[in-house]
């Protein structure tokens, strides 16, 4: 394991132990809740119902593994009855044997004996122990101990799941407030640049299709600013769902939404996708327990050894009416013949799922492949549109401030200015598409890495 899967494990505990005081926070102060990204991610990683159903699966693998660890322990029962029986057996007996006696007649020996009883009771302890099964138990168990692994590793790809969603919905929110910024800038310098217009057509130095103009591009922006309002909310949504988080608690982000460009190496994005991604696990125990079962149903072509002891009270026991004590002790071996190869196909099946996982992980493989390869080149491009559109937002403020200046003094129109608001606007709408884009190609990329403590970073 390299150092960035140690650092993986390490963190997780962080990200709980954040979360587990986030909620005491939510708990015990009706202040707003003051929110990192790791902190709102440590949190959803606490309370998310997804990571929730996840967890319970692997107690409910862990019981299936027990239950089949069942079979290696002793059965004991207790077996008591009571029996009426009418028609009880009888043994006659008739001897006729000549006398000794000359002259005498015969002795004749006749006799009726009943075997049994019409009352007939009994009661046993009975233990029955596995001795030999053709490893169709031992296999069972250890096919069950990986697919709790297995279902180990599932909740790992699920709370990798959760922190980029949680991640994407923080960005979404603060996307979402820079947007509505420059919309209220925006109507901001319009209402700003109407006021100026309706000065100079108040002294009639302008006519009054420059002030409709005007009145105009200032009712142009006022849906776009309560638009930009209401996405925050939207967005706010969002994130609370992404973290388990009630309606009720008010959220405060405190992560800035700028973001510095990296370099990315992209061979090593990959080795480290094949190293922590929890689904290449995931695919690697279920195929091992896979072949596991089909050894276990192999089990059931091949003999089987039971041990099997009693120990009780019978009344009547065979001739005597009294309450005998009975023990009794034997090895039974049992050789399948035929069951309707039903223990064949089994094998068959399970091996043929073996072979559907193996496909199954060439083709994962290709996918997260595809996912970082992706990623990286949507973060090379939207690094190089943020370089751009600064630079394009620079010169689109310069250029309305001139043109603002130059309006006031009189040479420029009411039409470049205008024209200057709305390239300012466009540019920094552009700046902030490239900058959400580009840290949100950064959260897809730590996610198809595995890296689950970089998500958001």
């Amino acid at each position: 394991m390299g150092m960035r899967g140690k650092r993986l494990l390490a963190g997780v505990p962080v990200l709980i132990l954040v979360g587990f005081l986030g909620s005491v926070a939510e708990a015990q102060t009706t202040e707003p809740l003051q929110w990192s990204v790791k902190q709102a991610i440590g949190y959803a990683l606490v309370h998310s119902p997804d990571v929730a159903v996840a967890h319970s699966r692997i107690a409910e693998k862990e019981e299936a593994k027990g239950q089949v660890f069942s079979n290696f322990l002793p059965d004991l029962s207790i077996d008591a009855g009571y029996q009426y029986l009418d028609n009880i057996p009888r043994i006659e007996t008739d001897i006729r044997v000549d006398s000794p006696v000359p002259g005498a007649p015969p002795i004749a020996l006749q006799d009726v004996r009943e075997i049994g009883a019409n009352d007939n009771w009994r009661a046993r302890l009975r233990l029955d122990q596995l001795l030999f099964a053709s490893g169709r138990v031992y296999y069972a168990h250890r096919a069950a101990g990986k697919q709790v692994e297995a279902s180990r590793q599932e909740e790992e790809t699920t709370k990798l799941g959760v922190a980029r969603q949680t991640a994407q919905a923080y960005l979404s929110v603060l996307i979402a407030a820079a947007v509505s910024d420059v919309q209220r800038e925006a109507l901001s310098t319009a209402q700003a640049h109407l006021e100026q217009v309706q000065n100079r057509y108040d002294a009639g130095v302008v006519n009054r299709l420059e002030l409709l103009r005007a009145q105009i591009e200032v009712s142009n922006v006022e849906p776009r600013v309560i638009e930009a309002e209401q996405g925050i909310e939207t967005a706010f949504i969002l994130l609370r769902r992404a973290a388990g988080l009630g309606r009720e608690v008010e959220i405060e982000l405190t992560d800035p939404l700028e973001a510095e460009v990296e370099p990315i190496d992209e061979e090593k994005e990959l080795e480290h996708a094949r190293d922590m991604r929890p689904e290449f696990k995931v695919l690697e125990y279920s195929q091992s327990a896979t072949e596991d079962l089909a050894l276990s149903e192999r089990g059931g072509m091949l003999p089987m050894m039971q041990l099997t002891s009693t120990f009780g009270y019978e009344k009547p026991y065979f001739a005597i009416n009294e309450w005998e004590q009975v023990f009794t002790v034997g090895v039974g071996i049992q050789v399948p013949l035929f069951d309707g190869l039903e223990s064949y196909r089994g094998m068959r099946r399970a091996r043929a799922a073996a072979e559907t996982i193996t496909l199954a992980t060439v083709q994962t493989h290709a996918n997260v492949r595809t996912e970082v390869r992706t990623a990286v080149l949507a973060l090379r491009e939207a690094a190089v549109r943020m370089k751009a559109t600064a630079d394009n937002k620079d010169r689109a403020d310069e250029m309305l401030e001139i043109a603002e200046h130059s309006y006031g003094a009189g040479a420029a129109t009411n039409v470049e200015v205008l024209d200057a608001q709305l390239a300012a606007t466009t540019a920094r709408m552009e700046h902030l598409k490239a900058l959400y884009d580009y840290r949100n190609a950064q959260i897809h990329l730590t996610a198809a890495t595995g890296d689950l403590t970089s998500i958001g970073r």
